[in-house]
């Protein structure tokens, strides 16, 4: 039952990236350069950071729930 609502997730506004282009940690940093190396489209790079941090997130909030019901 840990798992329960590991998986589910809310829907959450998106923030445009296209004006944030912030790097976070070296899987975002490593993302931009393999962008540069093979000319990738920026938007699906955007995509995936986005994903990435709201994925993170949503991992940390589960996390954090867990240890206050502990």
């Amino acid at each position: 039952m840990i798992f329960k609502n590991w998986f589910k997730k809310k829907e959450e506004d998106s923030k445009n990236l296209f004006h944030e282009k912030e790097i976070q940690d070296g899987i975002e940093e490593s993302l931009w350069e393999i962008k540069e190396e093979y000319d990738l489209p920026t938007e699906e790079v955007f995509n995936v950071v986005e994903s990435k941090r709201r994925n993170i997130a949503h991992m940390h909030k589960m996390i954090s729930k867990k240890q206050k019901h502990e």
